[in-house]
């Protein structure tokens, strides 16, 4: 099994910028010591959640120290990004890693915080925004200099290349890409276009059928058997995880650490935690509103004794995940309690669950440039001083 760990804490202002910064990077360098497969970052504006803000920025400051562990975004908000900017970035990052990166990228969260707005984009075209950019981003990973200059024109995309997208990508012919989503048509099509999947919370059963739609989409797809499994491999569902001496004590301290959630409604729903998982899976009978708590109690969070959190990976296992996104940080700060918890894991359930590293690329994953290295000092240079010639008359092929 493969175990990814989160480094999303809320900073409650300005002066928890820099202690959080802090601990999300001493936190991602320690787990990858520890023996974690992946470490993941995301990206938030506004709202003072993860305030490192850019995930691209933390992946190469942790690129040397990560050793064997991969790295992730969880997520990109593509919208709000220049796809020429963000494939070189991507790039770089896959280079610094060594194909050792996923970028795990969405169409941007609306309601949370009005991000769409503060970027100048029109939340209502959420969808055409994110099928533009990464068409764009798509194209500018299969273009090559000799094609000659590459342009968009769309309503969100404009610009082009003359010239090469660089640095290249490490892996052929692009970094791997992930979705997230949890939304059924979109996880179907994050299949069929060979992509990985980040689904987030949501219940094991729930999580099992999106799994399974997945690997339809795939194989709707005309993936190879090896693309299939290797895109298995690398998906994950996410939870937060509280780990005690008794499941008691756990569900206690998940109430400590998440006093307030802001997807429970608590108008007309006084249960503590404990007694809405409880109910949940005991499937009683309750209204429409306990209903829906339940479910975002059962899809967040686990909590529970070291054999209690060793149980629920091991069923993730035998539903088809073979990676779980782990988070150990979040509601309210209190960085010591958060290292509390981790260590718990780390030293009552990690060792009993078989955590592997993700195979690294294989040589006929990398692109061909990269294995075969620098050009001899004696080779061609390009042009004058070793710069290219980017200068060209032919026509630009248009996208978008």
């Amino acid at each position: 099994m493969h175990i990814a760990i989160f480094m999303g804490p809320f900073a409650r202002g300005a002066r928890d910028d820099k202690p959080l910064i802090d601990w999300c990077l001493r936190g991602a360098e320690t787990a990858a010591s520890d023996g974690f497969s992946m470490i993941t970052f995301g990206e938030q504006h506004f709202n003072n959640y993860e305030p490192y803000c850019n995930p691209l920025l933390m992946g190469a400051r942790l690129s040397p120290v990560l050793g064997d562990a991969w790295f992730a975004t969880t997520v990109l908000p593509l919208p709000y990004h220049n796809p020429i900017r963000l494939a070189e970035d991507l790039n770089a990052l896959d280079q610094l890693l060594e194909g050792r990166f996923i970028a795990g990228m969405s169409a941007g969260r609306i309601g949370f915080s009005p991000d769409f707005e503060n970027f100048g984009l029109d939340p209502k075209q959420q969808r055409p925004i994110f099928a533009e950019k990464m068409a764009a981003l798509k194209a500018l990973w299969g273009h090559r200099p000799d094609d000659g200059p590459l342009a968009f024109d769309g309503p969100w995309v404009k610009g082009g290349v003359h010239g090469r997208l660089m640095p290249i990508s490490y892996r052929a012919p692009h970094p791997h890409l992930a979705i997230g989503t949890n939304t059924d048509p979109l996880v179907r099509q994050a299949g069929v276009e060979g992509n990985i999947l980040f689904l987030g919370p949501c219940p094991l059963d729930d999580a099992a059928a999106k799994l399974a739609l997945f690997r339809e989409g795939l194989a709707e797809g005309g993936h190879d058997a090896a693309t299939i499994a290797d895109r298995t491999r690398k998906s994950m569902v996410h939870h937060q995880f509280v780990v005690a001496d008794s499941d008691e004590a756990a569900w206690e301290q998940m109430s400590r650490m998440t006093p307030f959630h802001p997807l429970i409604d608590r108008r007309d729903d006084k249960r503590p935690y404990a007694q809405m998982h409880a109910d949940s899976i005991a499937d009683r009978p309750g209204t429409p509103v306990e209903k829906a708590n339940e479910t975002i109690v059962r899809g967040w969070m686990v909590a529970g004794s070291p054999q209690t959190v060793i149980d629920t990976l091991n069923a993730h296992a035998a539903a088809g995940f073979e990676m779980v996104h782990t988070r150990f940080g979040f509601g309210a700060y209190n960085p010591d309690l958060w290292d509390r918890n981790y260590r718990m894991f780390v030293e009552n359930v990690l060792p009993h669950v078989a955590c592997t590293p993700i195979p690294k690329p294989e040589r006929n994953e990398i692109q061909a440039d990269v294995v075969a290295g620098p050009l001899p000092v004696s080779g061609p240079l390009g042009g004058p001083m070793g710069i290219a010639a980017v200068n060209s008359t032919e026509p630009a092929r248009r996208v978008g």
